[in-house]
């Protein structure tokens, strides 16, 4: 008999935790997350658009508690795995983890020539050690269940090095903790799907490129020039290839870096 493909996208009763929910991009994965049957925790700091987030998905899918706020913050590190245990008290076990959320300190931004060892620690801690902490707990507890799936947020920076020349005229730049970061969750990410994988547990990280958000030219017009599609990503384009990597669809995909990029990384 064939498969039915369809049955193989759905995300139907299963509980899936996204960080850094409330976001630009983590708000579009839980409504995605949602549309195709979870059950999503909306995993933040802000209660408040959290809850607007949440309140949205309702509308949308006409399930009331198709998302739930859950107060997450992954920049204590000592405590996270706690953090997990209360989640999954509370809500239930896991399928799905994302690893989204984007804490940073004040001075996160300054170039490189400006940043100070403690501004490195700190944000290199929340950014990488963060989510390396969260999978962690995530995947232990998916393992003594017999699977589950785990999709870290990096970016086209966990693959190349960004190009400095589209930052000029401009006050942006390209932080280097955060390449530094970005390019530790992808091995991590392999690192994982190695340690976990015979107990059934996928470990996967999505790499997007440039997303459209109000950036300033010239940096939108030198950006969309390198990139094959010659444009940057909504966020919502983001959504559908976490949704993938939590689905049955990919259960032969694990220790991948799937790129969002407009074909950025290709050429």
């Amino acid at each position: 008999m064939p498969e039915n493909y369809a049955v193989k996208f759905s995300l139907a009763g299963r509980l899936c935790a996204v960080t850094g929910g409330a976001g630009l991009i983590g708000s579009r994965i839980c409504a995605c997350l949602a549309d195709l049957g979870a059950d999503v925790l909306v995993a933040d700091v802000d209660r408040e658009r959290a809850e607007a987030v949440c309140a949205d998905i309702a509308a949308r899918t006409g399930r009331a508690d198709a998302a739930r706020f859950a107060r997450f913050d992954q920049t204590g590190l000592a405590a996270i795995g706690a953090a997990v245990d209360e989640l999954e008290r509370t809500f239930g076990p896991l399928w799905g983890w994302v690893n989204n959320a984007y804490p940073r300190t004040g001075d996160y931004g300054a170039r490189l020539e400006d940043v100070t060892p403690a501004d490195w620690e700190a944000n290199l801690s929340m950014l990488l050690s963060g989510y390396c902490l969260c999978a962690n707990a995530a995947a232990r507890r998916m393992a003594g269940r017999g699977g589950g799936a785990i999709v870290n947020m990096g970016s086209i920076q966990s693959l190349v090095a960004p190009e400095f020349s589209v930052y000029e005229g401009t006050e942006m730049t390209s932080p280097a903790v955060y390449t530094a970061a970005k390019g530790g969750i992808l091995m991590y990410t392999k690192y994982l799907a190695s340690y976990y994988g015979a107990s059934g547990v996928r470990v996967n990280c999505v790499c997007p490129g440039g997303v459209a958000n109000n950036q300033p030219e010239p940096f939108t017009g030198r950006y969309n020039a390198r990139t094959p599609l010659r444009r940057m990503a909504d966020p919502a384009e983001i959504a559908p290839a976490v949704a993938f990597l939590l689905a049955d669809a990919s259960s032969y995909v694990t220790g991948a870096a799937l790129a969002v990029d407009g074909g950025l990384t290709a050429v």
